[in-house]
């Protein structure tokens, strides 16, 4: 399906959703005062039964429940608070190919475990993965983990999940920053993340953001069917941001049998490397050629970037590249140096792990999660460093010019211009329906 198309669609749902908005008189039918019959009381004896087979398991001698998983969780301290105390399970998924999924535990998502009364692991159900990658967006089902224990064994299986798609429409209006205003409107998180990422090239969103900015988003949401879990932003199909002034708009437009992100005139916001490893942090010591060194308190160059983020948060691969270190190096602790294209190659330092294949020699794509943030080597505390050269030479990535994908020309052009009248509309109607309200 073209996705002019596919806006077509969204045009139709938004116009529905705008009627449906419109509506906001209601008839209710008077109430009138009656008597009311005495009040009786009746006792009848009630069998209690805790025995419910969703919450507890057969066997009397152990419980299943869900637990939500914190920011900076490790899957061992999450076992921990759930009653669990089971290294035969650490050390299996540690070296299982389908068991080590469990290690990818995200955030604000649960998941389930049966343990026994004295801390073993019998059954643990995760989702892997995410719900916002390609698999997901193209229509093919989610992978739910499952991992149990037969006696003094382990299994890993992955199953299918069922998901359900939906397209939504929000605005917000900026009075803080980002996260602040799409909390508010109940957008979801990897929207706001996506977001960022697209006019990363364009808007500085530590510095630039202005009270008052207004943000207008069309995405798709994907959840799992029948979870009580909420759903997760999968694509953000088109987005209009105006930023003290000045409109910033995109839209999601296959180019090659590949979805890339485009202005309504054709020009492509996709940029040869990401503007931040990580999704979307806060600088903690910028590029600096005379810094006074936290640890050996002397003065020196500081030739990259510092990201404060808590331990376990996910390390991007800032464009597509070839491993040419993988492992300890002094200072840096465990460290990832990428070479993009011979001429420009970028370093991420003080990991807590290093994805297990990252090795040297292996290619890596853009936006690829090569390790994760931790605070090995001279570090006070966790944060990423990350540092960028061309030609050899240190360069602030923060500030340097990107080189840019090129923009579409000829019948693609043509076709992209067409389907932007389309989502333009749909984005003017966003304020008529009034879907949210900020301070």
């Amino acid at each position: 399906m073209h996705r002019n198309t596919r806006f077509k669609q969204v045009a139709t749902v938004t116009a529905l959703v705008g009627a449906l908005g419109a509506v906001t008189a209601f008839g209710v039918a008077p109430l009138t005062q009656v008597e009311l019959p005495p009040l009786v009381s009746v006792t009848e004896p009630v069998l209690l039964s805790l025995q419910a087979p969703e919450f507890f398991a057969e066997n009397t001698g152990s419980f299943f429940q869900s637990e939500a998983i914190r920011r900076g969780d490790t899957i061992a301290a999450l076992i921990s608070r759930m009653g669990g105390d089971d290294r035969d399970f650490i050390r299996f998924i540690g070296k299982d190919p389908v068991g080590r999924k469990a290690l990818q535990i995200r955030a604000g998502r649960s998941v389930q475990a049966e343990i026994d009364t004295s801390g073993r692991v019998l059954r643990f159900v995760y989702r892997a993965g995410s719900l916002e990658d390609d698999s997901a967006s193209q229509g093919r089902p989610g992978k739910r983990l499952e991992i149990v224990r037969n006696g003094n064994t382990f299994s890993a299986l992955e199953a299918d999940i069922p998901l359900e798609r939906s397209v939504e429409m929000r605005s917000a209006t900026i009075s803080s920053s980002l996260f602040a205003a799409t909390d508010a409107a109940d957008i979801p998180e990897g929207v706001a993340i996506k977001i960022a990422d697209i006019f990363g090239g364009e808007i500085d969103f530590h510095r630039d953001l202005r009270k008052g900015d207004e943000l207008r988003v069309i995405y798709e949401t994907v959840r799992e069917a029948d979870s009580l879990e909420g759903s997760d932003g999968s694509r953000v199909l088109a987005v209009e941001f105006v930023n003290d002034g000045v409109r910033h708009e995109a839209m999601l437009f296959e180019r090659n049998g590949k979805a890339e992100y485009f202005s309504f005139e054709g020009k492509s916001l996709r940029k040869a490397f990401l503007r931040n490893p990580l999704e979307f942090s806060r600088i903690s010591s910028g590029f600096s050629l005379s810094r006074k060194h936290p640890i050996t308190n002397d003065w020196r160059a500081h030739r990259g970037v510092d990201f404060a983020a808590p331990t376990g948060t996910k390390v991007r691969a800032s464009a597509d590249g070839k491993v040419v270190f993988s492992g300890r190096q002094n200072g840096y602790g465990n460290v990832v140096i990428l070479e993009h294209g011979g001429r420009y190659s970028t370093l991420y330092a003080h990991l807590s792990r290093i994805s297990t294949d990252v090795r040297v020699g292996t290619r890596v794509s853009q936006g690829d999660t090569i390790g994760l943030v931790g605070a090995t080597g001279w570090a006070t505390g966790p944060h990423l460093h990350y540092e960028m050269r061309i030609s050899g030479r240190h360069v602030d990535p923060m500030k340097v010019a990107l080189p840019e994908s090129k923009p579409l020309v000829g019948p693609d052009r043509d076709r992209l211009i067409a389907a932007a009248t389309s989502v333009r509309a749909q984005l003017a109607q966003i304020d008529s329906i009034k879907l949210a309200l900020f301070e």
